[in-house]
């Protein structure tokens, strides 16, 4: 299942129909359901419409937008910044609709993030219906340092995740453009979704690199003074999760879902982009408190307090204590 979901997002990046992926999952889903005997269940958005038929529980995980919300972020963007990415079939399929449908069919919602309340909103969620669980954040080995203040003006700062629009690589663009003089030293990591004209504008502000191992880029955050990431559409990004890990400062959006230690800037803003950087490159003590404040937020955000936090909503929705009668499945 896990292979088809993964061709059914390279189809949607590349702007190719779903139709056919859709009903190959839609027939996987369907047999996982009959084959489970659970009153209780857990499923992840998108994929869990079937197993919640005639269940006593039924527990969602989101872990990202509404596809709608994404359509239309994506076709604002393009609006805004023609030629920059391959041109996407904006018409809505059935598809897309199914966590919506999901939505009224559950008990209770799992989010990584609070934006994701608000935004499920605007497309009929019900609020009183969703649970906050933060992600845990685990970090990779070797550990990482703090930052130390030092007195130097340039930053090397890195964007770390697919190169497209709705991850706000367009608004760097915009920022470091604007100021030509700005102390950065931009690096862009990660597999491309835009149009040769969209990457070449990221080259006149930055050095593209691709997509590298995660063990490369890991690298890489170590030796960063900053991760930025201003992204319209997210959960919560891992690669702000796994910075902060690193004792890498973290800037980024509301919408990326980022660490609550993060600087957290807004969206769809060049402006703030240069106001974030200056600032930092004018306070390195800042910088310091950034790290160190990300390695006490991972500290506490353990895998312990991630699974602790999910039992005790499984017991508050059924009343029971133990989750022995819940069913984890669907999972792609």
């Amino acid at each position: 299942m896990s292979i088809a979901a993964r061709v059914r997002r390279r189809l949607l990046l590349s702007g190719r129909d779903t139709t056919a992926v859709d009903g190959v999952l839609t027939q996987m889903f369907s047999s996982i359901a009959r084959q489970c005997g659970s009153e209780a269940v857990v499923g992840t958005q998108s994929s869990c419409l079937e197993l919640f038929q005639d269940r006593a529980y039924r527990i969602m995980e989101q872990v990202s937008p509404p596809l709608r919300y994404e359509r239309a972020v994506a076709a604002e963007e393009l609006a805004r910044f023609p030629g920059w990415a391959p041109e996407r079939a904006a018409r809505s399929r059935p598809w897309d609709h199914r966590m919506e449908a999901e939505w009224q069919a559950a008990d209770l919602v799992w989010v990584p993030s609070p934006h994701l309340i608000s935004i499920s909103q605007e497309f009929g969620a019900d609020p009183l219906k969703f649970r906050v669980i933060p992600f845990p954040i685990i970090g990779p080995r070797p550990a990482g340092t703090v930052r130390k203040a030092e007195n130097r003006r340039a930053l090397r700062v890195i964007f770390a995740g697919t190169l497209m629009l709705e991850k706000g690589v367009q608004y760097i663009y915009q920022a470091l453009h604007k100021r030509a003089n700005l102390p950065v030293q931009m690096e862009f990591f990660g597999p491309a979704n835009l149009t040769p004209l969209g990457v070449q504008r990221l080259m006149e502000v930055g050095t593209v690199h691709g997509p590298v191992p995660r063990s490369q880029l890991f690298e890489e955050f170590r030796r960063a003074d900053v991760l930025l990431f201003p992204s319209l559409s997210e959960g919560s990004a891992l690669v702000t999760l796994e910075a902060a890990a690193l004792g890498l400062p973290v800037v980024a959006t509301e919408e990326a879902g980022a660490p609550a230690s993060s600087m957290i800037i807004p969206s769809r803003s060049p402006e703030a982009i240069i106001e974030a950087i200056e600032g930092l490159a004018d306070d390195p003590a800042r910088l310091e408190m950034l790290s160190a404040a990300g390695f006490a937020e991972a500290s506490r955000r353990s895998l312990a307090m991630y699974s602790g936090s999910i039992v005790d909503s499984i017991e508050r929705l059924t009343g029971r204590q133990g989750t022995n009668r819940i069913s984890s499945v669907n999972r792609t």
